[in-house]
């Protein structure tokens, strides 16, 4: 290995180690403070970082995105969704989906391309998770509805993600339809997989009982949950279709086959959140370019942007009407759904290395996407505090 990479290496686990309790003491995102660690150490601060692109930072950081990719999937509750039954997922599927026409309509209209459309318009559960979880809200049909629409939100991200990325690939309409069906392939592969474990679950419960053990000494369902992910990351290169989709569709297998997931998920997480995702983050920051000049230039540019997340979210989140919550409680999960930091980072840092996004775009929509972090969540906190006062009370004296 490279004497050089030992010091952004030393560096980035110190800073994946000191960042989360500096972030909880200023009360904002860890993710942010992580890319702004980045930034500090990288070119933009104080450049003591020799190489930008080092090969084995660069390696850690895939990985961590995979990860994030990953447990992205298996944090989606399908027990849940199913409890609720098909019919409520429409309300979600909607939204969302007009979220979508409205960003990427109003950013090509605009000019800014379809690749910033596609952030403004992303959904992500980690935050809105956190808020509500905060809140004590998990329990209540608010809490329920919010997670649901956060959930098939980033699904349909993801799905998104990947067409336009096919159509980034495709010179023609015959192009197009190939990589359509290599994508199809890998959901026929996804689903052929799901039922083989749902069979085996059925017939060796006791195999699977070990997958989530807490004190199993091999770490069964680690390997498991690695091999899964990798596996698909490499069947999605054979199909030609970006690794990052295989990599979130064994996150989804697992949560849908194993629905007690305890203690599994909390060891993936760990390990997940705990070193490799904040490698992604703060490397992310080391390679930004962000200058006085950049911001100031853009800085319509940029607060055009934030309007444009929370507007896509909020007006098409009027349909939440309809399933009986009051307009602060629909303005608040407006404002949970329109920060989806960590996928516009995701979907900036894709669209950046297939050519379709250029350095500037992609430090004015992170730059966006942090700023909104930074507003929409506390903005949301004093909503719900104010409109669910009798749920929150209640689940917090249980």
């Amino acid at each position: 290995m490279d004497p050089n990479a030992a010091i952004p290496l030393i560096l980035i686990t110190l800073g994946a180690i000191i960042v989360p309790g500096v972030a909880r003491q200023v009360a904002i995102p860890v993710a942010v403070m992580e890319i702004a660690f980045g930034l500090l150490i990288g070119n933009t601060g104080l450049g003591i970082v020799p190489d930008v692109n080092d090969p084995f930072i660069h390696f850690l950081s895939v990985v961590g995105f995979a990860f994030f990719l990953f447990l992205a999937g298996l944090e989606i509750d399908f027990r849940g969704v199913e409890e609720r039954g098909a019919k409520d997922a429409i309300i979600p599927i909607a939204v969302s989906t007009l979220a979508f026409v409205m960003s990427i309509g109003v950013s090509v209209h605009q000019g800014w391309g379809m690749w910033v459309g596609l952030a403004t318009g992303a959904t992500s559960v980690p935050l809105l998770l956190a808020v509500v979880r905060e809140l004590r809200l998990s329990s209540t049909s608010l809490g329920g509805t919010m997670i649901t629409f956060a959930a098939v939100g980033e699904a349909l991200t993801i799905v998104f993600l990947s067409l336009v990325e096919i159509q980034q690939h495709a010179h023609n309409f015959g192009e197009a339809a190939v990589g359509v069906a290599r994508l199809l392939g890998l959901v026929v592969m996804m689903v052929v997989v799901v039922q083989l474990l749902r069979t085996l679950l059925w017939w060796y419960p006791h195999l699977f009982a070990r997958l989530v053990a807490h004190d199993d000494p091999s770490e069964v369902g680690v390997r498991v949950g690695f091999g899964l992910m990798f596996s698909f990351v490499g069947l999605s290169m054979l199909a030609h279709v970006e690794p990052f989709l295989g990599a979130f569709i064994a996150g989804a297998i697992l949560s849908f086959v194993i629905r007690e997931k305890g203690a599994l998920e909390h060891k993936l997480s760990s390990m997940g959140y705990g070193f490799f995702i904040p490698v992604f983050f703060i490397n992310v920051g080391i390679q930004l370019t962000l200058t006085a000049d950049l911001i100031t230039t853009n800085i319509v540019w940029i607060f055009s942007l934030i309007a444009l997340m929370l507007l896509a979210k909020l007006i098409p989140g009027t349909l939440l009407l309809l399933r009986g919550l009051r307009v602060k409680e629909v303005a608040a999960t407006a404002g949970l759904l329109a920060a989806p930091l960590t996928l516009v980072i995701a979907i900036m840092d894709i669209g950046h290395r297939l050519g379709a996004v250029d350095d500037t775009t992609r430090a004015v929509v992170i730059t966006a996407g942090i700023i909104a972090s930074l507003l929409f969540p506390s903005f949301a906190r004093k909503l719900l505090k104010d409109a669910t006062p009798d749920d929150t009370a209640e689940h917090a004296h249980v």
